[in-house]
């Protein structure tokens, strides 16, 4: 870890994080610290009446008025501090917490919808699953106890401190001389606090994305016996972040027991010297005693100072990992805005590379898939045909060249009148855990349950729909787990047909199925894509012998393209890939 990830941001920093975090109530917290720093003004002034109140209680002649007198200015202020104390503590007892927990959720959730894929695949789940919850709860929950508690130790000792002054000056001096020695104090917790913050957060984002995958992987796990092997990766997370909250308790004890014995010293030198001063008869005892009483009262909070600082370290590494989100900038859109006027699509000589690697993965491609036209997308893994579909739907934007609609550069199309264009289907289906009805549904939000229905029966999935307990209404566990392969590609079409977007992306959803699923799935298939721009990511061949237009990908770059008979007839690429699953269709009828 980095040095810069280890340094320490300064309380105004802090500050101005915490105003940041507020949002729109801003001003309520503001409001908050200043009767929080009134109220220990008061505190401060209560504890400094131990002056003229023990003064009056040792004169040499007893006056119960004086004492009474100064006591209930003591009282008053007490009642002052308390009075302020609570309204200050509004900002968390009257919800505004709450609202700020939510609307910075609510900013999180809007910052992930516009953030490009590009950028939102860096992130693990349980990265991000850390970020919205705990992250969050740590940046906000505490912001008003942390602040009452940090002004406490400030404001109180400072405003004794200028009152002892104009009481006793040579025993403030003496407490003005131990004020420097703090500051090394600090400066070593706050560097032993935010190294311990920022590793403890990357070990516990890494427990809780191993946690995750651990679960969801757990049927195949468990099919290979390999639970106990695999859970020795999810142990090793969790001694990990064992290891971290050791070395971070350890790291900053010492500084806390320093504290704790420089305020016992402290009162050692300021019990001498006054001690002495009142032997020679330059200080009067009850004033030795009201010193003595006032730093005792202020250990507690001066020894809270240390174990403070953690806290607003904690607040600022977890927003670190918050902004690391709010900041990513959405793909930027040209002006003006285009509007596409048919439904081809063309690809001019596309570069991309992926951030963060030197190879591209797309070496200026060019091509059109024409609209109500069946083109199909071929090659070896790797070489560019998942990529290409991802800049379609503007996971990321090419490094050079132009991807259009219809004759509109989709970079000058919002997002959700971009994705209007398209229906998915994918090899790998993933359906939400709710209802059947809910999950067609997202095909198209305001469609009524005839639609639905109307929907399903279209890809082929009422009958087994109808069979399930509570028809449309059951629900289908986490990722669909309670339907078989091709009863969830069933689902997902009758999504895609309901949204009836005018271009169908295919990534081979038949690949993984079997005869009988297959035949399902592509009579489904068949009604999905009647009209429409059709273009599908191939790996059986013979799947797309009927395709319009074939392109043929090869390491990036687009190595041929045409018919199947025109291809075959090359003998290329293409040609070759067709042979070689032609011997294994051969191979597999002789066994």
């Amino acid at each position: 870890m980095s040095q810069n990830e280890h340094s320490y941001a300064p309380l105004r920093k802090v500050f101005a994080l915490s105003v940041e975090l507020a949002g729109e109530y801003a001003s309520g917290y503001k409001r908050s610290l200043a009767l929080f720093t009134g109220a220990f003004i008061a505190q401060g002034i209560a504890f400094c009446l131990f002056y003229p109140l023990l003064k009056a209680v040792f004169a040499p002649t007893f006056i119960l008025g004086d004492v009474l007198f100064w006591f209930a200015w003591m009282a008053f202020f007490s009642l002052l501090f308390c009075v302020l104390k609570w309204k200050g503590h509004d900002f968390d007892y009257s919800g505004y917490i709450a609202e700020v927990t939510h609307d910075l959720r609510t900013k999180l959730g809007s910052a992930l919808r516009n953030m490009p894929q590009e950028e939102l695949s860096r992130y693990k789940t349980g990265e991000l699953n850390a970020i919205f919850s705990s992250n969050v709860d740590e940046s906000v929950i505490h912001m008003g106890v942390v602040a009452s508690l940090f002004l406490q130790i400030t404001v109180v000792p400072l405003v004794v401190l200028v009152v002892s002054f104009f009481i006793e000056w040579r025993l403030a001096l003496v407490m003005l001389c131990f004020i420097p020695m703090v500051l090394p104090l600090y400066v070593w917790k706050r560097r032993a606090s935010i190294a311990e913050k920022s590793e403890f957060n990357e070990a516990n984002a890494q427990l809780e994305a191993g946690f995750i995958e651990y679960v969801q992987g757990l049927p195949i796990l468990r099919a290979l016996n390999q639970t106990g092997k695999n859970a020795q990766n999810l142990r090793q997370a969790i001694l990990h972040v064992k290891r971290v909250q050791a070395q971070g308790i350890e790291a900053s004890t010492l500084p806390l027991l320093f504290m704790g014995v420089l305020i016992e010293v402290t009162l050692l030198v300021l019990l001498g010297v006054g001690s002495y001063l009142v032997d020679e008869n330059l200080l009067a005892l009850p004033t030795l005693a009201a010193m003595l009483v006032i730093v005792s009262r202020l250990s507690e909070p001066l020894s809270l100072f240390l174990g403070v600082i953690p806290m607003f370290d904690l607040m600022d590494s977890a927003f670190l990992h918050i902004k690391s989100i709010l900041k990513t900038k959405p793909l930027e859109r040209k002006e003006p805005h285009e509007i596409p006027q048919s439904f081809d699509v063309d690809v001019a000589t596309v570069d991309f590379s992926y951030c963060g690697e030197r190879d591209k993965a797309l070496h200026s491609v060019s091509l059109s898939f024409k609209e109500r036209t069946l083109s199909a997308i071929v090659g070896t893994s790797g070489s560019g045909k998942t990529t290409l579909i991802k800049l379609l739907m503007r996971y990321a934007d090419p490094q050079k060249g132009v991807i259009r609609i219809g004759g509109a550069d989709i970079r000058s199309m919002e997002n959700d009148v971009l994705m209007k264009h398209f229906s998915v289907v994918f090899q790998d289906v993933y359906l939400f855990d709710d209802t059947i009805l809910n999950n067609i549904r997202m095909g198209r939000a305001d469609a009524s349950d005839e639609a639905v229905e109307e929907a399903a029966r279209a890809a082929f999935c009422h009958e087994f729909i109808a069979r399930l307990p509570q028809g449309y209404q059951t629900r289908i566990g986490d990722i669909g787990g309670s339907l078989s392969g091709g009863e969830r590609q069933r689902i997902s079409i009758a999504r895609a047909i309901l949204k009836n977007a005018p271009i169908v992306i295919l990534d081979e959803p038949t690949a993984a199925l079997d005869t009988q699923s297959e035949v399902a799935v592509q009579k489904a298939i068949d009604t999905l894509v009647r009209d429409k721009t059709v273009i599908v990511i191939a790996h059986r061949l013979s799947t797309i012998s009927g395709a319009d237009s074939i392109f043929v990908f090869h390491e990036g770059h687009l190595v041929e393209e045409g018919t199947h008979e025109s291809l075959v007839a090359k003998k290329g690429k293409y040609h070759a890939m067709w042979s070689a699953q032609q011997r294994i269709k051969a191979w597999n009828v002789a066994v």
